[in-house]
């Protein structure tokens, strides 16, 4: 008896943390940061400072698979000394916005509050790069634009805290991209394009997920 009803106990834990993976339901996540940075050199202090904002939206079209859309955004301001300009300062801004699809597949484990995934996304991004010091030296000069695509397979490991929230552990697998780093200039080799697969790529990242829905 006391087997069956441990049993019976076990199967009701698991179906209440899979039931946060059920088609009809839905995952937000995300995150938010700003970091800060001061390097000393004999010409001045450089200075960099940058927000990045990171929400994600999932639907689960079946149980444990949802589809969804991430939006990247990040900002980074350079301050740094002009060499020949003593006391002069150079700022330099870096605005990317990426927009990426994704699919992400969960298997349970037999603990139920833990679980495996694989995320599928691919994205492209826009990037624009102002320059004061070189707009100053030559008023025609305009800012840089440039565009990127970006696909990535990710592996990652989920613990659900509860019915509502888990915590993600995520690490950038394969990756391919490309970047076009002037969409403006002529030049039609200036394409960059890596592919990255391997001890390398395992950078972890840690996220939340909040889960609503039926």
């Amino acid at each position: 008896m006391k087997k069956i009803l441990a049993l019976c106990a076990l199967a009701l834990t698991v179906g209440y943390a899979q039931a946060q993976t059920t088609a009809g339901r839905m995952m937000i996540g995300g995150g938010i940061g700003y970091t800060t940075q001061t390097n000393e050199s004999s010409f001045g202090d450089t200075k960099s400072n940058q927000l990045n904002i990171n929400p994600q939206f999932g639907y689960f079209v079946v149980d444990n698979l949802a589809i969804g859309l991430t939006a990247d955004y990040y900002k980074t301001k350079y301050t740094q000394p002009i060499p020949l300009s003593p006391g002069g300062e150079a700022d330099i801004t870096f605005i990317t916005t990426i927009l990426s699809p994704f699919a992400r597949y969960y298997v349970f484990t037999p603990n139920e509050k833990f679980a495996f995934y694989a995320e599928a996304s691919a994205g492209i991004g826009f990037s624009t790069t102002d320059n004061n010091y070189y707009n100053s030296a030559d008023p025609s000069d305009e800012d840089i634009k440039s565009k990127s695509f970006n696909a990535r397979l990710s592996p990652g490991f989920c613990y659900f805290f509860n019915e509502k929230w888990a915590l993600d552990l995520q690490l950038n697998g394969i990756s391919y991209s490309s970047n076009d780093p002037n969409t403006d200039s002529d030049v039609e080799d200036d394409k960059i394009s890596s592919f990255t697969v391997g001890t390398s790529s395992l950078n972890p990242s840690l996220g939340f997920r909040y889960f609503i829905g039926k």
